[in-house]
């Protein structure tokens, strides 16, 4: 009896709604991707519109497992906000007869490995599907871009769910996982990690249909993975020397995409059939995802008070400088009027000496004031003497 592994990895990335307008995309060094329209065949409401692209070739080619045989790589760029990449694995060995602590450790191995092979097929693939219209509007993290030497998605943001199907799954649940209520087929073994009893041998799309519930709630655990990290970092730019890296605006766009991705997921939970619902309800608890909504609101409104701190400080020490300018354009302007004045009074008949005298006592005076106008430090010691007065 044979035992399906499926992993399916959501990578948080905000764009807008795909439009497939395209017979093919090309994506050098790896081959061409042809998608497909598909939609989330598990709503019973609005069936939601996705892209799929078939990457079975590219994983095989690109990638070698020992002892695993690739049967199958799946993208599905979802409407809302995450690209969905799902393999489907068979082993040598019988996943049968391993414990659940082994079964588990082997999953771990797995995706490092995949992990690490497919990066660049999969940095390619999106900069060939935005190069190409097919994904529109994609607005990453203000620190990542495509092509640079770091991943478009931060692979700290990124999580995944492991599906084993197979008939009559031998496993049983950790206790420490709380009993649920999930639909039909469906045992959750650890968070993350589900047994299906079904026939491994079905058709790659109905397996995905029967894991969706799933895979949308671990899409939704990555946007918010993401947004924790992007506030992290925001809040370590703020923190160190040089606060002025932090783009408020750029920064601001990017959380808008990650809530807008959210709860564009999160109407899953009200428009899914009812078996699919108690399961993605269960993957919801399981995972922690309401905790982590919690943290994620926590953090972000903190980052927003203190981008908006920061953006006030700008402005204040802007207005400083600013002030400070027009200071000295006004020291310049009595000077000129002073040393003019002191030609004059002096007249035609003064001493040489006389006239060097007044000039550069003008000048000196001006230069002194121009110094306490324009330095901060000093300027700064007078309005602290004010204040103590």
């Amino acid at each position: 009896m044979t035992v399906l592994h499926l992993q399916s990895r959501a990578y948080p990335l905000h764009y807008s709604s795909p439009d497939l307008t395209h017979g093919s995309v090309l994506v050098p060094g790896h081959g061409e991707l042809r998608p497909v329209a598909g939609r989330l065949a598990s709503l019973a409401y609005n069936h939601d519109a996705t892209i799929e692209i078939d990457l079975t070739d590219m994983a095989v080619t690109g990638i070698s497992l020992p002892g695993i045989e690739i049967a199958g790589c799946h993208a599905r760029v979802l409407s809302g906000g995450s690209v969905l990449v799902v393999y489907a694995l068979r082993h040598e060995q019988d996943l049968r007869r391993l414990s659940l602590a082994e079964l588990d450790a082997l999953d771990a191995r797995v995706n490092h490995a995949l992990r690490e092979a497919d990066a660049p097929i999969l940095s390619a693939m999106l900069t060939a599907s935005v190069g190409s219209g097919l994904v529109r509007g994609l607005r990453l993290r203000p620190d990542r871009e495509l092509g640079g030497d770091e991943s478009p998605t931060d692979r700290r943001s990124v999580r995944y769910n492991a599906h084993f199907v197979t008939q009559d799954p031998p496993w049983a649940s950790d206790p420490r996982v709380p009993e649920l209520i999930t639909g039909p087929a469906c045992r959750v073994l650890l968070p993350f990690t589900y047994a299906w009893d079904r026939d491994p041998r079905e058709p790659i799309g109905e397996l995905l249909t029967m894991t969706e519930p799933t895979d949308i709630a671990v899409a939704q655990q990555s946007l918010l993975a993401g947004a924790l990290l992007a506030g992290r970092e925001i809040l370590v730019d703020l923190a160190g020397t040089d606060p002025d890296r932090a783009d408020v605006h750029a920064f601001r766009h990017f959380l808008d995409g990650i809530w807008a991705g959210f709860y564009h997921l999160d109407s899953y939970r009200i428009e899914s059939a009812q078996d699919h619902r108690a399961t993605y309800l269960a993957a919801r608890e399981v995972i922690g995802l309401d905790g982590t909504q919690e943290r994620a609101d926590k953090l972000l409104s903190y980052v927003s008070n203190s981008l908006m701190a920061a953006a006030m400080q700008r402005t204040e020490e802007l207005d400083n400088r600013l002030n400070r300018v027009a200071s000295a354009l006004a020291v310049f302007t009595v000077v000129a009027f002073a040393q003019d004045s002191a030609v004059f009074l002096l007249g035609e008949d003064a001493a040489l000496w006389s006239r060097f005298a007044a000039v550069a006592g003008v000048i000196a005076a001006g230069s002194a004031g121009l110094y306490i106008t324009v330095h901060p430090r000093a300027r700064e010691r007078r309005r602290r003497r004010r204040a103590a007065d």
